[in-house]
């Protein structure tokens, strides 16, 4: 992820708190319906109270990925050789290491499933691979957005955010949209995020209290017609859930905007946030490694939801926090390797490069 700074050259801590809030919240969708099933129909109604729980905090927790997307769209990305080759040795240092690690412990077998997995090559780790096309498109989305006039870029952005709730979100007659796990949804987000940054639209001016209760309402809306939808009958349930948690619903798109509107309004700076939020995103890359999610983490939600009922969440949240703080630990020692070797890696690509012309 790309370094963002204030105009005075320091991290905008208010944005890094945000990032620290979206990657617990990616932890915490994962430790949901990903881990333990969603709600069936039947469940709903005998158990109003824990599916009620589990549908609000899915919903809570869904703009995560978005929220993510749109922060790059806010500050703009800005292709350099160093923050890719970062953020390409921060993913391989996690995907190498863990699997380095399970191999030296017996947990995993050498194989090309495996070796392929480490370079990105199987279908694991899609966020990495959406966001690198994000990175390699931006200097043509931010040529766009700098050279056009405030209506081409809203009509745009309209049509985009329509034909994707029509054709990818309301029907899914199309599968490249892929619910919103695509670089395609991605350039969609960044648009939107650049847009409002750039031009400042006046649902984008409204006061601190007002985006969030936007973001509350929208995430109520989600939660209360899943649920009442639930009493119509088992094919209005099923319908209704699959369209309510989608990153490419629109309603979650809007939700996950204005959380980063409330979070851009709001004045901090805090070294300590910053400290943490520099390596945020390691706490995904160590909970979905391909060695770890289905074999460790979900194991661990399943076991946990087990002994826990209706309180899991009570339980799994400290669980999740402390996943969080083991990888942030962890990246420190990658960002000391990294200011080791970043130096003669960075010149190499660059004379690469220079070699392209």
């Amino acid at each position: 992820m790309q370094n963002l700074t204030n105009r005075r050259g320091s991290r905008a801590s208010n944005i890094e708190a945000l990032r620290i809030i979206a990657m617990f919240l990616v932890l915490l969708v994962h430790a949901d319906f990903f881990a333990i099933g969603q709600p069936t129909h039947n469940v709903v109604l005998t158990q109003p109270i824990d599916s009620t729980i589990r549908i609000l905090v899915e919903n809570i927790s869904i703009v995560c990925v978005n929220v993510f997307v749109l922060i790059s769209g806010w500050f703009g990305i800005r292709p350099k050789v160093r923050s890719v080759a970062n953020f390409l040795f921060q993913c391989l240092f996690f995907l190498v290491g863990i699997y380095a690690v399970m191999l030296l412990t017996g947990l995993a077998q050498l194989s090309t499933k495996g070796i392929a997995a480490c370079l990105f090559m199987t279908p694991s780790n899609w966020f990495v691979k959406a966001y690198l096309v994000l990175y390699i498109l931006s200097p043509a989305l931010n040529a766009f957005l700098e050279h056009c006039t405030k209506r081409q870029a809203k009509l745009v952005i309209i049509f985009y955010l329509l034909f994707q709730s029509v054709y990818g979100w309301l029907t899914t007659s199309t599968a490249y949209f892929s619910f919103g796990y695509s670089p395609l949804h991605f350039i969609g987000l960044y648009l939107l995020a650049r847009y409002a940054a750039m031009f400042h639209p006046r649902w984008s001016g409204f006061s601190l209290s007002a985006d969030i209760s936007i973001y509350i309402a929208l995430t109520l809306l989600n939660t209360i017609a899943t649920i009442l939808s639930a009493y119509v009958g088992e094919p209005v349930y099923n319908a209704v859930l699959l369209r309510m948690t989608p990153y490419s619903s629109p309603i979650v798109i809007a939700a996950a905007m204005f959380m980063l509107l409330a979070f851009s309004k709001i004045k901090l700076q805090s070294k300590v946030v910053n400290w943490f939020a520099a390596s945020s995103f390691a706490a995904y890359l160590l909970h979905t490694n391909p060695n770890i999610i289905n074999t460790i983490f979900q194991p661990l939600c399943q076991y946990l939801r087990e002994m826990s009922g209706t309180a899991y969440f009570a339980v799994i949240l400290p669980v999740l926090a402390a996943i969080f703080v083991e990888s942030v630990l962890i990246d420190k020692v990658r960002i000391w390797t990294w200011h080791k070797i970043e130096k003669p890696v960075t010149t190499a690509i660059e004379t690469a490069m220079q070699q392209l012309k």
